[in-house]
């Protein structure tokens, strides 16, 4: 993996070596910086070597008379197929690399070459023969890619602290945004925390034209969508389970491909076995195998060392087991550095420990991010058919749920409690909202008694169940069920799971591959029915059957935890202490965003066991430690958790 950046109509100054060094820690190993005067355009490469070691894979690169430059962060895991074609059409390569392939492509095929592309990657092509720099991002966003267009001034990158350092951009806060973030616990694409700083949509291209300096986005792939020849899905059962071995196994097989050490992280699940057992079943050496577990009576319910050790003996895997504790929380809160905006799930320490930990002895680790999106493994997805009798309850009878749900204790050690509370609660005749409800957090009434009335001075806010709600207008699908996957492959898992995944792994100079994210596995997924997948409320049916012996059995019988962060436990244990210390009334009142009495019920209730509150908390106070680094300038504050 890399870093890019880039500026247009910008002096050839420092700026843009700045640029790119900000993004260092995603590209170790080499470093290429290139201004072309003539177009007022500049590119930069920061490099993770995986693919072609050698000199000749340096970006910055070009195509023979240098009318075409590339900077490239990803990995292109069709490129042999490609380059073979290539070289029947007479071309020929300096190198091995998969970004001279993009290059030579791009020359036979123009900006259709983006199309044909099986991979996970941000790109910025430079054509000088007609005067445009196209920018592109992967299927669902694997790798990021961000920009600003201001002012007859364009800027890219990686990463958004490139753009800061552009000296284009004062930064100011994206209202709208900030009120997003507390439902959902990032910014919603294409926003950013910053008012003007964009992210490029997955599967979307921008084109800039440098004679008009118009921009224009569009997007290079969709989701598919349901048969419309009255026939519906045609493939039995049995057919559905061999095409996805088939496609999942050639994903694993290509994504195996690297010049460098290889691991996969482990849970006790479902989805990560799959690969390790498909990566043993080609690899000649031990696969590497890399488990969080936890330690300690309040936090069991999340551990899972004993199914991955199944998983591991079954396939002889090299395994290393990362014990997690709450002893370094500064170091949890800092990592804001790497997201640029606030960003409220925890479960990215946990991606950062153990890519750091992978990182001693992989520089390539797969990930089973996606499983659960594509074959109905979250709780949500049951939520769904239980919806339609929890609607024919009558209101005082719901409300009376409600009132015993709301005075039992949670002593916060399992999610139980928790998603009981929010199913009850979440009940909406809006499946948009319903959908919100049961999948994040503040609802708008909590956000408005949360907010001070001056936040939304541009106008009041929009609601924030919109984003949900426009995508499920983009669908096809009939049955609910695959409404919902569809909506959060375009937005919980870029926006959340991909967000930390690609974060905090580059971080450490890891690179994390996704196989189930291949196109061609999310096409088959999709088309199938949703009964295939959520069978008598159970998830993942279809995956599990298909790989029924390759699957270990406990692994197949264990319950949903999930890659999960006992954040309730160290919300009302260590975390809650930073609102007395860093967020008093005082100073609430002079930044003038939040309201303290609103905050104050918020923690009472988490701390008497009342709500399980400690997400939208920590979300609070991921966003002040973000305020005080990139608005008020004053850097972390010093914390005490002990």
């Amino acid at each position: 993996m890399c870093g890019i950046a880039g500026l247009v109509n910008c002096p050839d100054d420092d700026r843009l070596s700045v640029m790119t060094d900000a993004v260092a820690h995603r590209g170790p190993d080499d470093r290429g910086v290139r201004y072309f005067p003539e177009e007022r355009v500049g590119l930069g490469h920061r490099q993770l070597s995986i693919i072609d070691l050698s000199p000749a894979g340096h970006q910055p690169m070009a195509n023979d008379d240098e009318t075409i430059w590339i900077v490239f962060n990803g990995e292109i895991y069709n490129f042999i197929e490609l380059r073979a074609e290539l070289e029947k059409r007479g071309r020929r390569f300096k190198s091995q690399s998969d970004t001279e392939v993009i290059i030579r492509l791009y020359e036979e095929d123009g900006i259709d070459a983006i199309k044909q592309l099986n991979g996970i990657f941000a790109l910025a092509i430079l054509d000088r023969r007609q005067q445009k720099l196209i920018l592109a991002r992967d299927h669902f966003g694997v790798k990021p890619l961000y920009y600003l267009h201001a002012n007859g001034k364009f800027a890219f990158g990686s990463e958004i602290k490139s753009i800061l350092k552009s000296g284009t951009y004062s930064p100011d806060i994206n209202w709208q945004g900030l009120y997003d973030y507390f439902t959902y616990l990032y910014v919603p694409t294409p926003d950013t925390i910053f008012r003007g700083i964009r992210q490029v949509p997955p599967a979307h291209l921008l084109e800039l034209d440098l004679r008009s300096n118009e921009v224009q986005l569009r997007r290079y792939w969709s989701l598919p969508q349901a048969n419309t020849n009255g026939n519906g899905y045609h493939e039995s059962y049995d057919e559905a389970k061999s095409t996805l071995r088939q496609l999942l196994s050639d994903s694993v097989r290509r994504q195996m491909i690297s010049d460098v050490p290889l691991g996969v992280f482990l849970s006790g699940g479902v989805d990560s076995p799959i690969l390790t057992g498909l990566m043993s079943e080609v690899s000649r050496q031990p696969v590497k195998t890399f488990t969080v577990i936890f330690q300690g009576r309040d936090v069991e319910y999340y551990n899972e060392q004993e199914e991955a050790r199944v998983a591991a003996e079954k396939f002889g895997t090299e395994h290393h087991e990362l014990p997690v504790d709450i002893s370094q929380p500064l170091e949890m809160l800092g990592l804001i550095d790497h997201f640029d905006q606030p960003f409220g799930n925890p479960t990215f320490y946990l991606m950062y420990l153990i890519s750091k930990a992978a990182r001693t002895g992989v520089t390539v680790a797969l990930c089973g991010a996606g499983g659960d999106e594509l074959f109905a493994g979250y709780p949500r997805y049951r939520a769904i058919g239980l919806s339609k009798w929890g609607h024919l309850v009558p209101s005082p009878a719901r409300g009376a749920a409600r009132h015993l749900l709301g005075v039992l204790p949670d002593d916060y050690r399992s999610a139980g409690l928790r998603r009981a509370r929010q199913f009850v609660d979440g009940l909406d005749r809006d499946f948009a909202q319903e959908f919100v409800n049961w999948t994040y957090f503040l609802k708008e009434d909590q956000k408005r008694s949360l907010l001070a009335e001056q936040t939304s001075k541009d106008g009041g806010y929009l609601r924030s169940a919109r984003v949900v709600d426009e995508l499920l207008k983009q669908t096809s699908f009939k049955d609910v069920g695959n409404q919902a996957l569809a909506v959060d492959v375009q937005s919980f898992l870029p926006d959340n799971i991909l967000e930390y995944t690609d974060k905090m792994s580059m971080a450490v100079g890891l690179e994390v591959r996704v196989p189930y994210l291949d196109y061609r596995v999310v096409e088959h997924s999709l088309r199938t029915p949703f009964k295939f997948k959520l069978q008598g409320g159970r998830g993942k049916v279809l995956l599990k059957d298909a790989f029924a012996d390759l699957l270990p059995a406990a692994n197949a019988a264990a319950p949903k935890k999930g890659f999960n962060f006992p954040l309730a436990v160290w919300m009302r244990d260590y975390f809650d202490k930073y609102f007395d210390v860093h967020m008093d009334r005082e100073y609430l009142r002079q930044q003038g965003i939040f309201k303290w009495d609103y905050i104050q019920q918020l923690r009472e209730q988490h701390r008497a066991g009342k709500n399980d509150n400690s997400y939208p908390l920590f979300s609070l106070i991921m966003f002040d430690v973000w305020y005080r680094k990139y608005i008020a300038g004053t850097g972390l504050p010093e914390i005490d958790f002990v």
